[in-house]
């Protein structure tokens, strides 16, 4: 029972002892909002978390295609500062890849499948604060259109070879929608923390609440405990940049500003995109081969132990030495922890499998292949991280970095796309494709690993590597391998975005429909 529905039943039963209730006044019943209105005025979590759902996977399109023009620089066909007219324009296109996939694709896409899944997995109605949650995705929306347009304007976040007036500006633009969709995505995310927390079903213990309601609250304490601290060196940097040119922390015209910000897409903060992932993958395969877990509360304790390993605000180096950070035993230990997680919950989930029926057609299920895609490309980007922080392999500032992120990255993605397809009712969306989900799988695995493990062995081959050479250090196959790998995640994120929107037209089968 929700808390709701002890004041449904009041009123119900007041209506029958009254007998029939008497119809409503035109004046007391208010104008349904026209289907252009709805969006803006809708006070249903799950509307909103399909909002999100479907503009984050639009911009998955878009962010995975600079990751072609990125990736095809990478095989020296052309010079990637030919490719985007200059090393400001490389430079804004390389930093808008990173913060895009993170900001503006992974965790609002999972951020909008919790608004929509939660409240019911929880016995709620609707989330506790349904018109902060909308305006969390106009905030979000609005803060990454500002994104967008200021760094097409020649803002971003930094700059390689001096800027103009006009540009400075369009960085402080770039400054602004970044702290805006900060803010958003920590809106939403309290507000399905406050769902699990205060609206669950009374008796419901927080050790027995469903593993993705229990991974979104794990990922909504991590942000808390992350993301402010990003808010907090955008409003440094805002200030630099505006004052004297002997303040150097915001110097427009060097790399300065993504240097207090390239932290938040390295490891341990990267991993806060990845926390509801374990949820995805639990849920999607107990759901598949109908089972459930014996130890829950292990579960329980593993998501909350990785959660624990991906705060990150404090592995910021840019304002200490590098190597006094990096070298420490903290760093080093949260680097290599991080694998052991992943390892459990691997285990609980073949325990799952073997607990539950083991068909062919539950095995080649869309749910039961994205979860274990996700929970491998997440494991091989977690082993990468463990490998970068052994000092003798010398990974730390290589293209190892970037196998981190990638697979970090393609994983949410793909959770994503099984997150559509086990809970299509609860986004009030058809189906997803049964084709379509196992092609967006199948080509995002293949695009993920590919970029993974050629950004991994081309770090083995760096010799003195810098910001720029991140992105082109390895061999001319290796390149070609993760070009080959971005048009296959392009090529996923497409057919996860067509199948997500031709979804909408397939209508949802109510209770109703089904008797």
């Amino acid at each position: 029972m929700t808390l709701t529905e002890p004041a449904i039943a009041d009123s119900e039963a007041a209506s029958g002892a009254g007998g029939a209730a008497a119809p409503e006044s035109s004046d007391e019943v208010a104008a349904a909002p026209s289907i252009l209105a709805q969006p803006f005025v809708t006070s249903d979590a799950a509307e909103v978390g399909r909002l999100f759902v479907l503009t984050s996977l639009l911009l998955a399109v878009g962010t995975s295609v600079i990751g072609v023009l990125l990736s095809l620089g990478r095989t020296e066909a052309v010079a990637p500062w030919d490719l985007f007219g200059g090393f400001n324009a490389y430079f804004r296109m390389w930093t808008l890849y990173r913060m895009s996939f993170m900001l503006l694709v992974v965790m609002p896409l999972l951020l909008g499948v919790a608004l929509a899944v939660v409240p019911s997995q929880v016995g709620a109605g609707n989330v506790a604060f349904p018109r902060a949650a909308l305006a969390s995705f106009w905030s979000w929306l609005i803060g990454a259109v500002i994104i967008v347009v200021s760094v097409f304007a020649g803002g971003g976040w930094g700059a390689i070879d001096g800027v103009t007036g006009n540009e400075s500006d369009a960085m402080a633009l770039t400054l602004l929608g970044t702290g805006m969709v900060m803010v958003a995505l920590l809106l939403g995310a309290v507000t399905v923390a406050t769902t699990v927390i205060s609206l669950r079903q009374t008796g419901m213990s927080l050790l027995y609440v469903p593993p993705f309601s229990w991974s979104m609250l794990v990922a909504a304490a991590v942000w808390l405990f992350t993301l402010p601290v990003a808010v907090a060196n955008l409003v440094v940097i805002y200030a630099d940049l505006r004052g004297r040119p002997a303040i150097a922390f915001g110097r427009a015209e060097s790399p300065d500003v993504w240097l207090q910000l390239d932290w938040l897409v390295e490891q341990p903060a990267v991993y806060i995109m990845a926390v509801p992932v374990l949820g995805i993958a639990v849920e999607a395969v107990g759901a598949t081969v109908g089972a459930r877990s014996s130890r829950p509360e292990a579960i329980t304790v593993i998501v909350g132990l990785f959660g624990l390993l991906a705060v990150g605000g404090w592995s910021q180096d840019y304002f200490t030495a590098p190597q006094d950070l990096r070298d420490g035993l903290v760093y080093v230990a949260f680097g290599l922890a991080a694998v052991l997680p992943l390892v459990a919950l691997a285990g609980g989930a073949a325990e799952l499998v073997l607990r539950g029926t083991k068909t062919l057609d539950r095995l080649l299920d869309v749910r039961m292949l994205g979860a274990g895609a996700a929970l491998k490309l997440l494991g091989a980007a977690a082993l990468v991280g463990a490998l970068r922080v052994i000092e003798p392999l010398d990974l730390l500032e290589t293209t190892a970095t970037w196998a981190v992120f990638h697979g970090v990255v393609v994983a949410g993605l793909i959770a994503g796309v099984v997150g559509l397809r086990n809970w299509s009712h609860e986004l009030l969306i058809g189906p997803l494709s049964v084709v379509v989900g196992r092609g967006a799988v199948a080509l995002l695995l293949g695009g993920g690993g590919l970029l993974v493990l050629s950004d991994l062995i081309s770090g083995f081959l760096v010799d003195a590597p810098d910001l720029m050479a991140l992105s082109l250090d390895g061999s001319a196959v290796l390149n070609v391998l993760a070009f080959v790998g971005s048009i296959l995640v392009a090529a996923g994120a497409a057919a996860a975005a067509l199948g997500a929107v031709s979804a909408l037209r397939t209508p949802v089968m109510t209770e109703g429909d089904a008797t």
